[in-house]
């Protein structure tokens, strides 16, 4: 996958210029470290957002392995601007990479890059631990805001995202006529709670089961649409009750 080539290759882009580091202006402006493998996209980002926060300091790198190298001693405030290039991050060896990435950086916040601005690019991303996720069709303002974001236990979605959301709630009432095609009674009990997000012990109490049940159910609604996770199983069913999910993809109950 050219996404996953594209980081193994060596080859940094400081953007700094050469000589040592200044320290930044304004302990609210941090570090901003970009990791990409287009030279291009590095260099712009680094310009326009030069602009827009003058007190920042930014590098950039062309992968992981470039960053750690000259990551030593580095400040654990650090943003990470980690971009998917044309990558989905909903591809299973991208969406692994990213989770690992995340955890290896940690406690730095991550904030992803990506081209697709669809509500599952979102929740992934937010799933794998970042603590944003940018999609290219939207302006750098919000690029701003998530650096400048400091909350280190929430996440920021642009505007846009939001409305992505939105768009691809179920309507109320309306979800029987495509879910229950594929589950069963149970089944559907279960896969509503999982649409809103419930965890497994809320949706036991609330259907009045024990929790090994529910992660059977669980189990069984995954393995009917062939999804790899819970968030890309709640994407389906969202999918599945707007119609948009070709049926060939899902066993029947």
């Amino acid at each position: 996958m050219d996404g996953i080539q594209a980081l193994e290759r060596n080859h940094d882009s400081d953007l700094s210029h050469g000589g040592p580091l200044p320290a930044p202006s304004s302990p609210r402006d941090p570090c901003v470290s970009i990791i990409s493998d287009r030279g291009f996209e590095r260099e712009c980002l680094a310009t326009s957002l030069r602009n827009l926060i003058p007190g920042a300091l930014f590098r950039g790198y062309g992968n992981e392995a470039a960053w750690r190298a000259d990551a030593p001693g580095r400040e654990t405030d650090e943003v990470l601007l980690f971009s998917l290039g044309s990558a989905r991050i909903d591809d299973e060896e991208m969406r692994s990479y990213l989770l690992g990435f995340i955890a290896r950086v940690a406690p730095r916040r991550v904030v992803v890059l990506g081209e697709h601005d669809d509500a599952a690019s979102l929740f992934e991303a937010i799933d794998c631990g970042a603590a944003s996720y940018i999609p290219s069709s939207v302006g750098l303002e919000e690029l701003v805001a998530a650096i400048r974001f400091s909350c280190p236990r929430s996440v920021l979605v642009p505007r846009k995202s939001i409305m992505a959301l939105r768009h691809a709630m179920v309507v109320p009432g309306g979800e029987d006529r495509g879910l229950s095609r594929f589950f069963t009674d149970r089944q559907l009990d279960v896969a509503r709670a999982l649409l809103q997000g419930a965890a497994n012990k809320t949706i036991a109490h609330e259907l009045n089961l024990c929790e090994s049940t529910v992660k059977v159910h669980i189990r069984n609604i995954m393995r009917k649409l062939k999804a790899t996770n819970r968030t890309q199983a709640a994407f389906r069913l969202n999918q599945i009750a707007e119609g948009t999910f070709s049926p060939d993809c899902a066993q029947r109950a």
